[in-house]
């Protein structure tokens, strides 16, 4: 027998498809442009240093860099800094030289009789700026107010909801923001997103009141693709199309609430009367959507990847009350799925289901990056 107390609506919207669009750039991403790095060493004043400090300048010139080495500042420290000059990219790198001989940039540590690994970091700056590359930085190498200035753009309102036809048809039906183009990191990505839907993904995502951000990041995610912004210039980002999921250091599926549920979902908290038998994981979720007002999406594709169905998994749970919380903690423990309440980037709630593992990843990548 199939007993289930908790009420479900569901709602059908009947979307038109001729919507205004903005024409996006399908091509592969661009190397990322070349920066002139400003190199210096900080050595100390005794004549060991002089001459370590020879043998590395001809180094340096090997490898095609001009370094300055100097005696550091009262309180000066090593460090790796930006400084974006109009029309240019450029980072400065202050190295630090130890009694040994060896430089030290950052955490890590070089010696002169291999320099493979000083030739990678810094062609690796050169590329990428102090932050490093895109998909190795949980901010993808912005800097704070360039990081705002994405966030602020990707802040805007969906109108209504989202068809997935396709993964392009559907971002261009809600329109970049301007200033904003849209480019893949590889033919493989592009060729993904021009896929038809998967049978695992809705026909149509209720989208509309969800910031633009979210609203691409939840459509990628049903194609198993994601995005990252990069900097082009002031005031100018590419959206990166790639492969992956939220272990591969895309832009998240919403982020992590701010302020305690306490404050802004105290139903969540709050014990239910509740007794389920053998109902099907996606109907409970809806459910309890329903009861703590908030939207609900899931993450077809790594569902579907890891042999998930939540339209076929089942839960049961007797007599009880417990909060939705612990309730879903519960289910996705013993079915190996992961929930969590997310905001989008103007504070709007939702509840995201994935798989255990990329729910781990997204807290384990974006628990200390708040919104700015």
């Amino acid at each position: 027998m199939r007993r289930f107390f908790l009420s479900l609506q569901v709602t059908v919207f009947i979307v038109s498809g001729n919507f205004a669009t903005q024409a996006l750039q399908l091509v592969v991403a661009d190397e990322p442009a070349r920066r002139t790095l400003d190199l210096e060493v900080l050595i100390q004043s005794q004549p060991s240093y002089r001459i370590k400090s020879q043998e590395w300048g001809r180094v340096f010139q090997e490898l095609g860099y001009s370094v300055k080495f100097r005696e550091p500042r009262a309180g000066e420290a090593p460090r790796v800094e930006d400084r974006d000059r109009e029309g240019s990219q450029a980072t400065h790198v202050v190295a630090a030289m130890a009694a040994d001989g060896s430089i030290r940039i950052g955490n890590q540590q070089f010696n002169i009789e291999k320099t493979e690994p000083l030739t990678m970091v810094l062609e690796e700056i050169r590329r990428h700026g102090a932050k490093g590359p895109p998909n190795k930085s949980p901010t993808w190498g912005l800097t704070d107010e360039q990081f705002k200035e994405v966030t602020q753009l990707l802040g805007l309102p969906v109108d209504n909801p989202v068809e997935l036809q396709s993964s392009i048809l559907a971002i261009e039906s809600m329109g970049l923001p301007a200033h904003m183009r849209m480019k893949f990191t590889a033919a493989a990505a592009r060729q993904q997103a021009a896929a038809n839907r998967p049978e695992s993904a809705p026909e149509t995502l209720e989208l509309q009141g969800m910031t633009k951000g979210s609203a691409i990041a939840i459509v990628l995610a049903q194609y198993g693709l994601g995005f990252r912004p990069k900097y082009v210039a002031p005031g100018q980002y590419d959206i990166e199309i790639d492969c992956g999921d939220e272990s591969n250091n895309l832009w998240p599926i919403g982020w992590k609430p701010e302020q305690s549920f306490s404050e802004t979902l105290p139903a969540y908290f709050r014990a239910i009367p509740l007794d389920v038998e053998d109902v099907e994981v996606n109907s409970l979720v809806s459910a309890i959507a329903v009861k703590i007002e908030v939207p609900y999406f899931s993450s077809a594709y790594a569902l579907t990847a890891k042999g998930l169905d939540i339209n076929a998994l089942k839960y049961t749970r007797k007599d009880d009350r417990i909060s939705p919380a612990r309730l879903l903690t519960a289910v996705g423990d013993k079915l190996d799925l992961g929930f969590d309440v997310r905001v989008d980037e103007a504070g709007k709630l939702f509840l995201w289901v994935t798989t255990a593992d990329d729910a781990k990843s997204f807290r384990h990548r974006f628990a200390h990056v708040p919104q700015k």
